[in-house]
């Protein structure tokens, strides 16, 4: 298996950022795997009779040359395709109790491939070593109640809209705001505003690095205040936002 370091990666053909609308589509077996993080919306993938069923913040590791039918909601994903020295049998999903270390490096491999600066297949290829490292580490199955699963969705698809709340997300996903925080608890560690303060960072990050105004990346990512978000952001990245821009050129 891929994860166990016995199907070494050849090469990365790929790394992409990816949305679409819901549907469902017969997939022809292709050249390359994809591991991908899920940012948003469910799947059920087929295979062989056998259904598989990712959520998201899942990270899905999908082989080569398999055939497989998958039904989705509007989705939204980070993907990584890559060649393998051997032809893995069967997918494999893993869920996580903290996913900011694995988006970051997803996002680590996104830059670097876009960008193209000298080496970049080498760094890409690092990260997609670094994920599957974590994935080993400290990946997890856990059987999260359906109505927060639905909540963390609903998060992944709106932290970038400021009015976003606790209030908002429980009427949405239909889970009361106590259980909601202590399931958040049990499984992420901290509360749902730190959660959506992280993913509104990163995305800034993002932005910022790609060149976008420090005013335009506060409230495209979700801030309100610009003196606020260079505080929060010289908190988390030990940088002001206007180094983070210069990261970028």
């Amino acid at each position: 298996m891929l994860y166990d370091g016995n199907n070494p990666v050849l090469r990365i053909v790929g790394v992409e950022h990816l949305c679409w609308r819901g549907g469902v589509f017969d997939v022809r077996p292709r050249a390359y795997s994809a591991l991908a993080f899920r940012i948003s919306g469910n799947a059920t993938i087929t295979i062989g009779g056998k259904e598989h069923y990712i959520h998201s913040n899942d990270i899905l590791y999908m082989p080569q040359n398999i055939s497989y039918k998958a039904e989705y909601t509007d989705t939204e994903m980070l993907v990584i395709h890559f060649v393998t020295s051997q032809n893995d049998r069967e997918l494999e999903v893993y869920a996580f109790q903290n996913v900011e270390q694995i988006y970051k490096l997803f996002l680590n491999a996104l830059g670097f491939w876009k960008n193209k600066e000298p080496g970049f297949h080498v760094y890409a290829l690092s990260q997609l070593y670094m994920i599957l490292g974590v994935i080993l580490e400290k990946s997890t199955k856990v059987n999260q109640p359906q109505h927060f699963l639905d909540a963390i969705s609903f998060i992944n698809s709106n932290y970038r809209n400021s009015a976003l709340n606790t209030d908002m997300i429980c009427a949405e996903a239909g889970i009361s705001a106590t259980v909601f925080r202590q399931l958040f608890k049990k499984y992420y560690e901290k509360t749902p505003t730190e959660y959506i303060t992280s993913l509104r960072l990163e995305y800034a990050r993002s932005l910022l690095s790609n060149g976008v105004s420090v005013e335009s990346a506060t409230y495209e990512s979700g801030f309100n205040d610009p003196k606020y978000f260079a505080r929060v952001v010289k908190k988390h990245f030990g940088s002001t936002p206007r180094e983070l821009q210069n990261y970028g050129k």
